[in-house]
């Protein structure tokens, strides 16, 4: 196993982390407005990925379900480790939120597809989707009431959560699914499913972008310590219920892989929607990020 690191490396992660260092070098070089690049993932390109994704998916509701619920799982885990943490250390009620905002939710689409379909294939990718899909339904409401929380009352921050366009994107999916009608062959989803496509580059050259404005000075050993967490107990907890749950091949590859995921992108979008100490949150993306080619390369030889 140990001969194959360098392969895994070079053949999986190497790729992502070109497209991430060319967002890197567009923001020193052109100094671009990440807001706006931000948003228009946010409200267009991420939910056109995930209704395409969830109307083209041929996986069993069954496999559907025990990926979904894995994650659920592995999420209230990870919580329950994160929220212990924060109430050891007495941080207030917005650093609370920004720190499980940070531990929480894992990059699985922008990297955790690219690095599934580059190193398992393309059954992988398909369940790897999945957990995409709902990493994106938990970021998109959990994620939201949290980052508007800290600064928001309870009730305006959980409003917030039906102010998110992917929530509407997976139940008209669902209710596509679910009275089986064949939207596949129409301009509209061709459209859709085009838009969709841009997604994973332009959040990877994102991430690129938010790494190049990471305020290191700042918080390095909190941020550090929430980039523990995400890279190092979240794994473990994934190989634990995966044993538990049972899971197998591909399902079993996607799964800990996606969990085993830095803090996603789309944290500091949302960070920066709603003024959640976007600071910190990009600077545990950036440390778990640079960290991750080490626990991810490791992670892959161990389900390979």
């Amino acid at each position: 196993m140990v001969k194959a690191l360098p392969a895994i490396l070079y053949n999986n992660i190497v790729p992502i982390f070109i497209v991430i260092g060319l967002g890197y070098a567009l923001e020193r070089r052109l100094k671009i407005e990440i807001k706006s690049v931000s948003r228009t993932i946010f409200y267009a390109l991420t939910p056109c990925l995930v209704f395409s994704s969830l109307v083209t998916s041929t996986i069993s509701g069954g496999e559907f379900w025990r990926i979904a619920s894995f994650e659920i799982l592995i999420t209230l885990g990870v919580a329950l480790v994160a929220w212990g943490v924060a109430r050891a250390l007495r941080f207030d009620r917005a650093m609370e939120s920004a720190f499980l905002l940070a531990t929480l939710f894992v990059n699985a689409g922008n990297y955790g597809l690219s690095v599934n379909q580059l190193a398992f294939g393309d059954e992988a990718l398909a369940r790897a989707i999945i957990y995409f899909v709902v990493s994106s339904l938990l970021i998109n409401t959990t994620g939201v009431y949290l980052a508007s929380r800290g600064k928001a009352k309870s009730f305006d921050a959980l409003l917030n959560v039906f102010k998110v366009p992917i929530v509407y994107a997976v139940f008209l999916a669902v209710f596509v699914k679910l009275i089986n009608l064949n939207v596949t062959g129409s301009p509209v989803f061709k459209a859709v499913e085009m838009v969709g496509q841009g997604a994973v580059p332009l959040m990877l050259l994102l991430l690129g972008m938010q790494l190049a404005k990471a305020p290191l000075a700042q918080g390095m050993r909190t941020a550090g310590l929430a980039a523990l967490i995400r890279l190092a107990v979240a794994p473990v907890i994934a190989f634990s219920l995966a044993n538990l749950w049972g899971l197998t091949g591909p399902t079993l590859q996607a799964c800990v892989v996606e969990a085993s995921m830095p803090t996603a992108v789309t944290t500091a979008v949302l960070a920066i929607e709603f003024d959640a100490r976007p600071e910190f949150v990009t600077s545990v993306i950036f440390l778990s990020t640079l960290a991750s080619p080490i626990t991810l390369t490791l992670i892959i030889a161990l389900v390979s």
